[in-house]
């Protein structure tokens, strides 16, 4: 039965775009038939959907070691049907009670992060890993509001910036023996201290329910600019796009949230940067030494015995006469 789910590898491609297709519908009859059937029926279509995607993409073969990209998507497909299967399976259980509190996000999460985590071992699938990291950590913050403060965000900022040093210095002892998963741990870092500016900033429009707020101290403003500078540079030096382009986000996170949240003045932030930026760029465009001249070249037999180049020629001399015997002449 197994056999006749293995993705002949020419086929791949089209599998994992039918794949798609079938979640993005899934997804759509989620939303608009979610009170016509009762949880259970959504549960079904759910779990045998994530359960046929998930093992089209665990029985997929590896190329030269790592999984191809209909491999990739097929694995990423079927985690994404998972994690929908698990909310229905909480709402089923009556934990949903029409939203999503923080008990059923913290046990949705972290199965989705063990399931994750475990795929990605089998498969050697970075993008499995990628997800994993996420997943967890989202759990890990869920799960210090369930247990003990619900409605703050004081101490989930320190377990995102946690978090995030952990995926780097797990990057750092993945880099040479898989590159990949170390660049992808290092965009889930990103991701993390991406999401302390963006509560800030979706708090003070007021999209959380609070309107106006005061945005972020100085100190996680810093730990937001700091992530930008280290993300751009890691994906200019690795010339990994993934990397930067997540950068580029938290610098402009930065710039909105300390740009609207702030007093009509150019301390600090704009000042200290603006300096730091010129003073870089000045020392970078700096006039230049002049080299010592070259040195003049050898005229003839004044090079070094070093670098001469002697040809050796041996003459051998073959005496065609027949050898003399021992007891003279003959």
């Amino acid at each position: 039965m197994l056999e006749l789910l293995r993705p002949p590898p020419h086929r791949g491609p089209l599998i994992a775009a039918g794949a798609v297709a079938l979640a993005v519908g899934l997804g759509l009859a989620e939303l608009r038939i979610d009170d016509a059937l009762t949880p259970g029926y959504h549960l079904f279509a759910l779990a045998v959907a994530a359960a046929l995607v998930l093992t089209l993409g665990l029985q997929a073969p590896n190329e030269e070691g790592r999984p191809p990209a209909y491999r990739s998507v097929l694995l990423v497909t079927g985690l994404a049907l998972l994690y929908g299967a698990l909310l229905r399976l909480a709402d089923a259980l009556g934990d949903g009670n029409g939203g999503f509190p923080n008990a059923t996000v913290t046990l949705t999460a972290l199965a989705e992060a063990a399931a994750a985590l475990a795929i990605a071992v089998r498969t050697r699938s970075a993008v499995c890993a990628f997800l994993a990291a996420v997943a967890a950590m989202v759990g890990i913050v869920a799960g210090w509001g369930w247990a003990f403060d619900p409605d703050g965000f004081s101490a989930r900022r320190w377990l995102l910036t946690l978090g995030a040093g952990g995926l780097v210095l797990g990057s750092l002892v993945l880099r040479e023996r898989r590159s990949r998963e170390a660049e992808l741990l290092v965009s889930a870092a990103g991701l993390a201290t991406l999401t302390i500016a963006l509560q800030a900033l979706l708090e003070g429009i007021g999209f959380l329910g609070v309107f106006g707020g005061d945005g972020l101290p100085g100190f996680w403003e810093l730990v937001v600019l700091g992530a930008g500078f280290g993300l751009v540079a890691y994906g200019a030096l690795e010339r990994r796009p993934g990397p930067a382009w997540i950068g580029a986000a938290n610098l402009a996170a930065f710039i909105a949230v300390a740009g609207f949240f702030s007093d009509d003045t150019l301390r600090w932030w704009p000042l200290v940067l603006i300096l730091v930026g010129a003073v870089a760029m000045a020392a970078g465009l700096r006039p230049r030494k002049p080299l010592p001249p070259e040195p003049t070249a050898y005229r003839a037999g004044d090079a070094p015995l070093a670098s001469r180049t002697e040809e050796v020629v041996l003459r051998v001399r073959v005496d065609d006469a027949p050898p003399r015997s021992a007891g003279g002449r003959k």
